[in-house]
């Protein structure tokens, strides 16, 4: 039986990826390449190294597929696959708790609100916050 928040997450997460598709905005990529180059140099060649790589590669990739991302992970909570359903919806939309404070950073520091806003529009935003809403009300 379909829960009525799981349906809820589900259209939330639809206009969420619609909006990041639109404005073009995707997940943390920089962040995965910025691990991706310290595990490359941290370990020597080996199985171990070879598995963290092609780990951080499919976060790249389901990062940088953005929105459509989260639309897929929308279509997992609808089909009762809630943790990676809200897996996805983080991974593609950059959504987590620790993210929104880096995004948030910049505004406390700087002073400029406008600047910060101006950085994802307000449609950025409003699908960002949608993701952030659709992960925090699935169950």
């Amino acid at each position: 039986m379909l829960k009525k928040r799981n349906f809820l997450a589900f259209l939330l997460s639809i206009m969420s990826g619609f909006l990041l598709l639109f404005k073009g905005i995707q997940g943390p990529t920089e962040f995965y390449f910025f691990i991706l180059n310290y595990v490359s140099s941290l370990l020597s060649a080996g199985i171990i190294r070879s598995i963290l790589l092609f780990g951080l590669l499919v976060l790249i990739v389901l990062s940088s597929l953005g929105g459509l991302t989260v639309i897929a992970g929308g279509f997992f909570i609808l089909k009762n696959q809630v943790s990676f359903g809200r897996f996805l919806i983080g991974v593609g939309a950059g959504i987590s708790v620790f993210f929104v404070f880096v995004l948030l950073i910049p505004l406390f520091t700087s002073g400029d609100v406008f600047s910060v806003f101006n950085q994802y529009s307000v449609l950025g935003w409003i699908g960002l916050f949608l993701a952030f809403l659709a992960r925090l009300i699935v169950r």
